[in-house]
């Protein structure tokens, strides 16, 4: 599909004034909430490990994760308040989504106890895939504060996507490939339906105005090739599953 917009088309003054279709904004308002949502629940889940987590190795990893969660979710917030949406208000606009599976992974790392193993699994399927939707989508969206925001967080966790990478391989040798396989199986299905269902009308908007680059499909593809490709290189075995979204395994 032909985006109608350029990258960094827009800035806050070009919706307030009114110089941009209702609907865009409507679309936008939608997506910076849903990714501000997004940032602050895994901020929680790195809190939640902080405090339950005493190994001393982790530990700074933690910290300076949980640091950059908090002012990456600060940062979408921000340009939300820009356009007169402050965050409690986009919270609950996102009352109804968060119970679907797009959000089971997020939901799981902010809300259940954080092992190292679990730690790991989050980092695989938080990190891994927030870093894909940021650098192919967001950091080219037609709105040009999100366009902005999306190069400081790129910058920012390429070394969450580092640790989970080393520590795939560790974690094997740690907890034993056994304990390993279930986790990947067990958070699998909910790292890839964090991308979102295919072919959507929301994502349809999103791709026609220039807010996201590509479908949920094509990114849910993608992190299944790198992800799989560290699994084998690990020793482990890459769970298989359903075809159809949300995904679960086969």
């Amino acid at each position: 599909m032909k985006r109608q917009f350029a990258i960094a088309a827009f800035e806050a003054a070009d919706l307030l004034e009114g110089r941009v279709e209702p609907r865009y904004a409507k679309v936008l308002t939608r997506l910076l909430a849903a990714h501000a949502i997004a940032e602050k629940l895994t901020a929680e889940g790195y809190a939640r490990a902080l405090e339950s987590i005493g190994d001393a190795a982790l530990r700074p990893t933690i910290t300076r994760n949980l640091a950059e969660e908090r002012k990456h979710a600060r940062l979408v917030y921000q340009i939300l308040d820009q356009l007169g949406i402050n965050e409690a208000h986009a919270d609950r606009s996102m009352i109804t989504a968060l119970k679907s599976a797009s959000f089971a992974a997020p939901r799981r790392f902010a809300e259940h106890p954080v092992g190292p193993l679990e730690l790991l699994m989050a980092s695989l399927s938080l990190d891994m895939t927030g870093l894909l939707m940021v650098g192919v989508n967001y950091r080219d969206s037609s709105y040009a504060p999100h366009a902005r925001a999306a190069e400081i967080i790129l910058a920012e966790e390429e070394d969450h996507e580092l640790f989970a990478a080393t520590e795939l391989h560790d974690a094997a040798a740690r907890f034993g490939a056994a304990s390993v396989n279930a986790a990947l199986r067990d958070w699998l299905p909910c790292a890839v339906n964090f991308f979102g269902p295919p072919g959507s009308g929301f994502t349809f908007d999103c791709l026609r105005y220039g807010l996201k680059a590509r479908d949920n499909a094509e990114l849910a593809e993608l992190y299944l090739t790198m992800l799989e490709r560290r699994v084998l290189q690990a020793g482990l075995a890459m769970p298989r599953l359903t075809p159809d979204y949300p995904h679960a395994i086969a």
